[in-house]
């Protein structure tokens, strides 16, 4: 299965403290069955169905990514963002 890469990449802070990027669905997935630290939740749920569904080009890409990033706020990891200063510079600003 390919990766259908987001706009804009994920870096959550999972609770052992290491940053994990993540760029699309098929990565999501990956992160909330083998890495993720609330498997109960609502958004949890919610996230690896809008994956699968994002892999079946049944869902956008996109919404796969707003229902993981419900995810990561409801198991209260840290949320960044990957931007370009105008030099092109990667910087990453907290959520």
């Amino acid at each position: 299965m390919d990766e259908l890469p987001w706009s804009e990449p994920v870096i959550v802070t999972l609770l052992n403290g290491r940053r994990r990027c993540v760029v699309g669905p098929l990565d999501a997935r990956t992160c909330l069955q083998r890495e993720w630290p609330l498997r109960q939740g609502e958004y949890y749920s919610s996230a690896l169905r809008a994956c699968n569904a994002a892999l079946k080009h049944q869902k956008k890409p996109e919404e796969a990514r707003a229902a993981f990033l419900a995810a990561a706020r409801e198991a209260f990891l840290a949320i960044a963002s990957e931007t370009k200063n105008p030099q092109g510079h990667i910087l990453r600003t907290p959520r």
